[in-house]
């Protein structure tokens, strides 16, 4: 992982994200940490290769080409 500037308290919650189911890195992006800090959002999408505008909510018509 890249060398941020992130406070310790973000980097070791990264790190517990690791190795654990992909609907807790999804929710991590909601919380109020990633909504709040920018640049610990940017870091969540990046280590864990997240589109950062996230996925469709349910119910919603895929409205791809």
């Amino acid at each position: 992982m890249d060398k941020t500037t992130l406070p310790a308290h973000l980097q070791k919650r990264i790190e517990e994200l690791w190795g654990r189911e992909s609907s807790y890195w999804e929710d991590e992006l909601y919380s109020a940490e990633a909504l709040t800090n920018l640049e610990y959002r940017t870091v969540l999408e990046r280590s864990f290769s997240l589109d950062p505008l996230g996925p469709l909510p349910p119910g919603l018509p895929d409205i791809s080409p």
